[in-house]
Parts: C-alpha cells; sequence; structure tokens
C-alpha cells in the first residue's frame, strides 16, 4: 500500500485481529490489530502495533523515497497490461474457459458476482491478463484455478482513484470469496471482508483495507517453457513484495 495522496487511507494497510499473513507486507501507514502475526517482514514509514503482534522478520524502517519506487514500478506495470487491451467479456462467461497455452487478455467492466463459482483451466504455459474498469465486487463463490500458475494470473485494477476518494470509493470488494492470483490496483482502494479465502494471492494496491484472517501468497513457481507476456511483467511481479490484511471491524 503505497499511493501517493492528502488522504489517510492513501497509503494505509491494516490487519484484523489474529489475522495470519505467509509472506511480507509493506505500506505507509501500518495498523496492525492484535495478535497478528507476520510470517516475513512488516516495512513501512509509521506503524501502530497491537498488542501481542509477532512479526517473524522483524520491522523494516522504509522512507517516501522507496514508496514512490515501488508505486511507480507497479503503476507502470498495470500501464503495461491495460495496454494489452483484450477481448470484452464477463467473468461468468468464462466459467470453464481453458487457456490457449499462452497469453490470455479479458477486459472486464464491470464485475458483480454473488455465489457462483468461476472455474479456468490451462497449463503451466498460460498467463491469464483480467483488466478491470471502475470496480469489482464479489460475494461468495470465487474465481479457481486447475492447472494455471497463480504467479501468471493478473487482475489489473487500472482506474485512479482522487487522493479524496481514497475513504469513499473501492476498487474492488471481496467478501465471503476464494480468489486466487494477483490482485494489482497500484492507484486504488481495494476492500477484502470477512471470510474471504486468499490462498495462492498477491495483493499490490494503493490502499488496503482487509478484515480476513489467513493470506497465503503463490509459492515460488518454474517459469513457463514459453514467455508469452512482455518480459518486464514477468521480471517485476515474482520479486514485488506482496501484500495483504486490514483491521477486523469493530
Amino acid at each position: 500500500a503505497g499511493a501517493n495522496g492528502a488522504s489517510s487511507q492513501s497509503g494505509y494497510m491494516g490487519l484484523g485481529s489474529e489475522s495470519d499473513v505467509h509472506g511480507n507486507i509493506a505500506a505507509k501507514q501500518l495498523e496492525f490489530g492484535a495478535g497478528t502475526i507476520v510470517n516475513g517482514y512488516a516495512a513501512g514509514i509509521n506503524q501502530q502495533p497491537g498488542a501481542g503482534i509477532q512479526i517473524t522478520q522483524g520491522w523494516q524502517q522504509w522512507n517516501n523515497s522507496q514508496f514512490i519506487s515501488l508505486q511507480d514500478q507497479l503503476s507502470a506495470l498495470s500501464q503495461q497490461l491495460q495496454g494489452l487491451g483484450g477481448t470484452q467479456t464477463n467473468l461468468q462467461n468464462l466459467n470453464n474457459y481453458t487457456g490457449n497455452g499462452g497469453l490470455n487478455v479479458f477486459s472486464l467492466n464491470p464485475v458483480i458476482m454473488a455465489h457462483q463459482a468461476i472455474n479456468l483451466f490451462g497449463s503451466a504455459d498460460d498467463t491469464f491478463v483480467f483488466n478491470i474498469n471502475q470496480w469489482f465486487m464479489m460475494d461468495g463463490g470465487g474465481i479457481f484455478l486447475h492447472g494455471i500458475n497463480p504467479n501468471q494470473v493478473f487482475f489489473n485494477f487500472h482506474s485512479q482513484n482522487q487522493a479524496s476518494e481514497y475513504t469513499t470509493l473501492s476498487a474492488g470488494m471481496f467478501g465471503t470469496s476464494n480468489i486466487q492470483g494477483n490482485l494489482l490496483a497500484p492507484n486504488m482502494f481495494l476492500q477484502v471482508g470477512d471470510g474471504a479465502t486468499l490462498n495462492n494471492t498477491r495483493i499490490l494496491a494503493g490502499a488496503l483495507q482487509l478484515n480476513i484472517q489467513t493470506l497465503i501468497p503463490p509459492p515460488t513457481a518454474q517459469e513457463p517453457s514459453q514467455v508469452p507476456v512482455p518480459a518486464s511483467m514477468l521480471l517485476l511481479l515474482p520479486g514485488l513484495l506482496l501484500l495483504t490484511k486490514r483491521k477486523r471491524s469493530n
């Protein structure tokens, strides 16, 4: 969470009480719920520690220039993915879609789903890019990958919030849903509600409100035998810190 802006939500990430994060987290403003466990490091400019938190690899004090650099990289990646265009469709129409063994690009606008399961099939050579304009709302159901490397699945929220909108406008709202892949929203605010399942999931967003309890990023995987996307896309993502979680609402 590293977006610039005057709003208190810009660059903010909170972790819900007893959150269990299997990876590293980074945000300009970090707030920890009581009992949070981070199985990695936590990096930021300011923090509000909760009672009884554990960070296995310790706190890293970053400065604003580090977040500007990271934000620039993520914005460039988002613009690159947006430039791929993609077939206009809706997510429901892609249920049981099988990848073409290379680059699969789709344009979605907007996404509204409730209690629906979307199954995608493919191989380690498939890369999926979903360019999302405006917003994404999901409650129940989920997106399930079969044979596809989750490191090569991108949900790209390429719109931008104004600084004053970070407290009121979200790019994505995920309730009790199962989401796999990379959620890329460098200039947007993502909200993830209680009960979501984020296994094989990475979040890179301008601001985050996550009320879930467990987040597990995709494991490091072998690269596909053929690289179907611009090289910079694959170079950027595997090494970029991943993110996660927001305080549980009172």
